[in-house]
């Protein structure tokens, strides 16, 4: 395997209201959008699989995933989080005999970030480096994490993806892009009516109050 996109969705959706996952953006679920993209992405790249992580309970969701060449994995119960679940999906590779030279860690409720991304993405990745992406000065998703890097996540379960950036600050690499939906995340009925918005289509999408090149906050919470 050269690659593995890592698709996380086991959020609860508390600042959403309601399963935010099956918001529809365009008439189509927001993960099967999503995961739509990353399957585009994994087509024109080498041997690249794409993993989604859902709940540890998540029946519906699974079932309705079942047609799609996706591995969907369930979580652990507790904790549930960013790190819990990359750390997740590192061990499942890593149990199957996987060593990708690198994972993109993608996530569920960024549907309008292009599969050009996450190939540009994959295609800068390195076994020793954490690339990022910056749009407009500042850092979004998904981001690439080598091999170098995969076993140290099971120990950073407890952890979110800003804290790994600081500790592994010698490996980060910005990559910039021309996609501003990687600061597009969405936790809020707010942010979901504005990016559907049509008028609002390949525009900046920024969350208010971020900073020039500051990391998005753990999405999916």
């Amino acid at each position: 395997m050269e690659y593995s996109i890592v698709v996380l969705a086991a959020g609860y959706s508390h600042r959403f209201g309601s399963d935010k996952r099956l918001a529809s953006i365009q008439g189509e679920p927001m993960l099967l959008r999503t995961l739509q993209t990353a399957l585009d992405a994994a087509s024109v790249l080498e041997d690249t699989t794409v993993q989604v992580v859902l709940r540890a309970r998540d029946a519906v969701i699974a079932n309705g995933l079942k047609k799609l060449p996706v591995q969907a994995l369930h979580a652990p119960v507790w904790p549930v989080g960013i790190g819990s679940s990359l750390a997740f999906a590192v061990e499942n590779l890593q149990r199957a005999g996987a060593n990708p030279k690198a994972i993109l860690v993608c996530m569920g409720d960024m549907p309008f970030v292009e599969a050009e991304t996450l190939v540009n993405m994959l295609d800068s990745a390195r076994e020793d480096r954490i690339c990022v992406p910056v749009c407009a000065g500042t850092r979004g998703y998904p981001i690439a994490i080598g091999r170098k890097y995969l076993s140290a996540l099971s120990r950073l379960r407890n952890t979110g993806m800003e804290k790994v950036l600081r500790i592994f600050a010698d490996a980060v690499v910005d990559v910039e892009v021309s996609d501003p939906a990687i600061n597009c995340d969405i936790n809020r009925p707010d942010d979901f009516h504005a990016a559907v918005r049509q008028d609002l289509f390949g525009k900046i999408f920024a969350s208010p109050g971020k900073g020039s090149g500051e990391l998005l906050p753990s999405t999916l919470e």
